[in-house]
């Protein structure tokens, strides 16, 4: 991994690089608090943080020199600065994607090196997985699937939103899962159709569409999640029909996948069934993307993307119809891409639920 790193910082004619987004601090060295950076040389490799996670940096990394900043008089800024002397760093790449302007402006009037804006090094690298990450890909979904089990055995007319939502982090936490985990998403009813808001007080009535939307995080690693129910009774004519096509959609989507595909192909294979039903103004064209460390990650399947999906890429798939004053239909699963096509690592039944 860092030795892949290296070439991609020969290549931007770097000798160091800076970086300060978290999950790719953790991703090169394995140390997850969100309050540390790391710097990169040739020859050396350190971790750079405060005196609160100084013992756990040193128990959850290797090969890392561990950096107290806070114990420096100029704190961050001089400890980079010694590194780069020690080092002999000439020119010093940081994440320009992610460094804010005063933290730049700081390194720029302290370090004594020239200081270039890269993007995207470490990402490129997280693209594609493990086979430790895959592992723990693949039990943060069984986490998730757990989670849909509970969650189903708990949701009953009359509780809100927020009851749910409480409860889904609450299981998550039982079943083995992460504090951090992804987005939280319960929506009854018409506002089932809002497609990404936050739950609210709202009640569940009989007879709702309920979109439940979340993700189980195991060691860092994220799921991404979807299912829609039909709350009390036996669903509408509509709303068969209406999930049909997702789930059609999904399928379609899904089976297109393995190394070689261009990563716009499920996208133009799930949008087909939106329009031979007929239904394609109410699709939301997001309907997939890379996940791992972040819950939103290379490869997007957008249909302008011009990338490639490669195996062992990990991917969601999420198409949705989302009518205004109706309601919304999800149906979303974590997927792994193998040469000859894709393994579902979320397995929660994809037929319609009725509770």
């Amino acid at each position: 991994m860092l030795e892949n790193l290296i070439e991609k910082m020969q290549k931007e004619y770097i000798d160091g690089f800076f970086i300060s987004n978290p999950y790719n601090v953790h991703y090169i060295s394995g140390f997850r608090e969100k309050f540390a950076y790391a710097l990169i040389t040739e020859k050396g490799k350190y971790i750079l943080t405060d005196g609160r996670h100084k013992e756990i940096a040193s128990k959850t990394t290797k090969g890392f020199e561990i950096i107290d900043w806070q114990k420096k008089e100029k704190k961050l800024k001089q400890a980079v600065n010694e590194i780069i002397k020690k080092e002999g760093v000439k020119r010093l790449g940081f994440e320009a994607e992610h460094l804010t302007y005063k933290k730049f402006t700081e390194l720029y009037d302290m370090v004594d090196a020239e200081i270039t804006p890269v993007v995207g090094l470490v990402e490129q690298l997280r693209v594609v997985k493990t086979q430790e990450e895959i592992q723990n890909l693949k039990i943060a979904s069984e986490i998730n699937d757990r989670v849909f089990q509970r969650l189903l055995k708990n949701i009953k007319i009359g509780k809100t939103e927020k009851e749910i939502s409480a409860l889904c982090s609450y299981f998550i936490r039982l079943e083995g899962g992460d504090p951090e985990m992804s987005e939280n998403i319960f929506l009854t009813g018409s506002r089932s159709s809002q497609v990404m808001a936050s739950p609210t007080n709202a009640e569940i009535k009989e007879g709702d569409l309920f979109l439940i939307n979340y993700g189980a995080s195991y060691k860092g690693y994220l799921t991404d999640f979807s299912r829609t129910i039909v709350i009390g009774k036996e669903p509408t004519s509509k709303q068969k029909e209406a999930y049909e096509v997702v789930k059609k959609a999904q399928m379609e989507a899904i089976k297109s996948i393995k190394a070689g595909v261009l990563a716009k192909e499920p996208f133009y294979a799930s949008e087909k069934v939106f329009i031979d039903t007929g239904y394609r103004e109410y699709h939301y064209e997001g309907m997939g993307h890379g996940i791992g460390l972040f819950l939103h990650e290379e490869p997007f399947l957008d249909k302008n993307s011009k990338l490639i999906l490669e195996k062992n890429n990990v991917l969601t798939v999420e198409p949705g119809l989302y009518i205004p004053d109706w309601g919304g239909i999800r149906i979303e699963d974590t997927v792994l891409v193998t040469e000859e096509g894709y393994e579902l690592l979320t397995k929660s039944s994809r037929e319609l639920i009725v509770i």
